[in-house]
């Protein structure tokens, strides 16, 4: 390999690296910019407050929880524990939109 084409092969290699750090770097920002996003951005579930048999409306229920300011629905943005010694979900995690199949264990929640 001549003296010119060695010089040729380093400024093109030395260009493709510089170029494949920035488009790493660019990427490295980018998804640690979507991790910083707050957790309630998009992940809260509403549910209507006049929902029967439903984990989110029920005083057994063990997940993050609040009322809405017109008190129509139940905003979640967790998973929770089953604490109904009743229903086949005792402690084990229900998603807050989880409706109840055995009918009469539902007891809703003192808050609404």
């Amino acid at each position: 390999m001549s003296f010119e084409s060695r010089r040729n092969f380093l400024a093109t290699s030395g260009k493709l690296i510089v170029g494949t750090v920035a488009l790493g770097t660019l990427a490295v920002q980018a998804s640690q910019e979507q991790t910083h996003m707050p957790e309630s951005a998009g992940n809260e579930l509403a549910i209507d407050a006049k929902a029967e048999d439903t984990c989110a409306t029920c005083q057994f229920w063990g997940g993050i929880r609040k009322i809405s300011e017109d008190k129509a629905h139940v905003i979640t943005q967790s998973m929770g524990w089953c604490n109904n010694p009743k229903s086949r979900n005792y402690e084990k995690l229900t998603t807050a939109d989880n409706r109840m199949k055995k009918p009469g264990i539902w007891k809703k929640w003192s808050a609404l």
